[in-house]
């Protein structure tokens, strides 16, 4: 997906937007916060795969929680609900297997196909795992009266939306101009 255009668009709304854009000081703040967010869980998971050794990595936990949500399921679907390419997630799935965390069924409704299920063992991973996040966000936000956390919350899970869709409507334009660019008009009105 490196097109032109793609990129800057990415960049562009990681940055906030913050040529021209008229929001001030307050979308600056928020876009400089969010950046800061970003790297602090970059180095929070840098440590903490460091003093995992042999825990199940924070990808395989997403695998993890989706197939059990949404389980049992084939790998494709696993892939398409994680939004990652389906070698990722073969290759991920058949470590889990291997340590008996997840376990390939023959599917009911095509015998060629196999479906992923979370074992008993891959349960008591995400359980132990859910327990863990909750207890380490207890500590981080300890001090905030329920009123603080419900609002974070609310804001967050609002900020998260708009993220997703303001990113997803500008990676579609920058692919559009790109299109327009390359001599391409009818990706451009159909993207």
């Amino acid at each position: 997906m490196n097109q032109p255009g793609v990129a800057a668009a990415a960049e562009h709304a990681a940055e906030g937007g913050r040529a021209g854009s008229g929001g001030g000081a307050g979308v600056a703040s928020v876009a400089d916060a969010v950046v800061e967010l970003l790297r602090t869980v970059r180095r929070s998971k840098a440590r903490l795969l460091a003093a995992a050794s042999n825990d199940v990595d924070s990808a395989a936990q997403i695998l993890l929680r989706a197939a059990a949500a949404e389980g049992p399921i084939r790998a494709s679907a696993l892939a398409a609900s994680v939004q990652t390419d389906l070698s990722t997630v073969s290759r991920q799935t058949a470590a889990l297997v291997t340590r008996g965390l997840l376990e390939r069924q023959p599917d009911p409704v095509d015998g060629r196909a196999c479906l992923l299920v979370v074992t008993t063992a891959g349960r008591a991973v995400i359980a132990d795992h859910e327990q863990a996040r909750t207890a380490f966000f207890e500590e981080v936000v300890s001090d905030w009266s329920p009123e603080e956390r419900n609002q974070f919350a609310h804001l967050l899970e609002r900020f998260t939306a708009a993220y997703d869709k303001t990113h997803t409507r500008w990676l579609t334009d920058a692919a559009r101009q790109a299109a327009a660019r390359a001599g391409h008009p009818e990706e451009s009105s159909t993207a």
